[in-house]
């Protein structure tokens, strides 16, 4: 069992980044957290200033390096998972576009044959582990409105009958399922999939006034991409009516997603939603086959055909966006640069929060008894290492040597 000691880093906690500790993993969990003055007996591995920071968390993404979670192989999801670290992402949830019902009980079915081999992480149990975790997956669709369907081919977009939420139980219980709770069938549905398990989010949705107080009481806890796939303020006659956006920003208690890629939202909603839900809200790639690859390259989202254009995916005609591709670490960098927030909070957006989020109690934190997924990051969050249960998958720098 490998035991060692980063040291010389910057590391963030919680409201503060201190230069003086050193995280002891043992194994594939974090020992201890002390003064790096205090460390005796274990090999040190110099972190050379980098910020060291829990792994990434990645609640929203359909893919990267060209192969997206929507194919129903696990060579494509475990292709995913391994370019996924290539960002500082230790775990992430398989989010899949809508798709016929069949097809994603397919793909839930498939999620369970690479995650539970894989629960204790220990490396006595198997080969070392290539990638991110998968941590579940998160069907966006096929329950959404169809006045808010984005990159989601219309056609397939179904209400969610009892018999729909039915299949998919059956298959899988989803670790999150984002739907338009205003459909026939919604209301049921948000109570079905909470009872189930599944953290319910409401997402491409016209839902606001009572159907939104409803869903929330019915069981959903989180909020599906700000600005994107949600309705905004409307007037009737002299009176102003809010939509989804303003429902989402002055909600008590609920969780919420950005995508902070510089062109799903500019700075200014960003610095918003950062002001309306503060230590609830959560960064997300909503990356797919595209991230990673050069402008001009095609991939397939859900039933779509989309395309990398300027930084960003896509949907045919060009008419709205097919994700993101862009990964989550430099999301980070993204957020310190263009809104002045510190380092403690952006990197809490991408590990404490969407840790919270799923009840995830031993990730998402520098703390003695965590998992040891970490990540270290240059001064504008470039990827410089990336560890994952004890075990170093990407390291730029040769800082493991003789750690192990």
């Amino acid at each position: 069992m490998a035991r060692y000691a980063l040291t010389g880093a910057r590391a963030v906690l919680p409201g503060e980044v201190r230069e003086d500790l050193a995280v002891v993993v043992s194994g594939d969990r974090i020992e201890a957290v002390l003064p790096a003055a205090e460390l005796v007996g274990v090999r040190r591995v110099d972190a050379g200033g980098a910020y060291l920071t829990p792994g990434l968390i990645d609640l929203h993404t359909h893919g990267a390096g060209g192969r997206g979670f929507d194919e129903g192989d696990a060579v494509a999801w475990t292709s995913v998972l391994a370019a996924q670290a290539r960002f500082g992402v230790t775990a992430v949830q398989a989010s899949l576009a809508t798709a016929p019902p069949a097809d994603l009980a397919d793909r839930l079915a498939l999620a369970r044959t690479i995650t539970e081999p894989d629960i204790a992480n220990d490396p006595a149990d198997g080969p070392p582990r290539e990638g991110a975790r998968l941590l579940g997956v998160h069907l966006e669709g096929p329950f959404l409105a169809p006045e808010q369907a984005g990159a989601h081919d219309p056609a397939l977009l179904v209400p969610p009958s009892a018999e729909a939420v039915g299949a998919l139980l059956a298959a899988g219980t989803p670790s999150m399922v984002t739907l338009a709770p205003e459909l026939p069938g919604g209301i049921e549905a948000v109570r079905r999939f909470a009872a189930a398990g599944s953290v319910v989010a409401i997402g491409h949705s016209q839902a606001a006034g009572d159907v939104f107080a409803a869903a929330v009481a019915a069981g959903v806890t989180h909020l599906t991409h700000l600005w994107s796939g949600q309705s905004a303020l409307t007037r009737r006659g002299p009176w102003r009516v809010p939509g989804l956006l303003e429902e989402s920003l002055a909600s008590d208690g609920l969780t919420a997603e950005v995508i902070a890629d510089g062109r799903h939202l500019p700075p200014q909603l960003l610095r918003i939603a950062a002001r309306c839900l503060p230590g609830r809200l959560c960064v997300v790639s909503d990356a797919t086959p595209g991230a990673g690859l050069p402008d001009g390259s095609p991939y397939r989202l859900g039933a779509l055909d989309c395309v990398v254009r300027d930084g960003v995916g896509m949907a045919p005609g060009g008419a709205s966006f097919a994700g993101s591709t862009t990964g989550l670490g430099p999301m980070l960098g993204h957020l310190r640069r263009e809104l002045g927030l510190g380092v403690p909070e952006v990197v809490a957006m991408a590990t404490a929060t969407p840790a919270r989020v799923l009840g995830l109690r031993d990730q998402g934190a520098l703390r003695a008894g965590c998992l040891a997924d970490l990540a270290l990051f240059d001064d504008d969050f470039g990827v410089r290492a990336t560890v994952v249960g004890g075990r170093w998958l990407l390291d730029e720098d040769g800082l493991r040597e003789g750690a192990a």
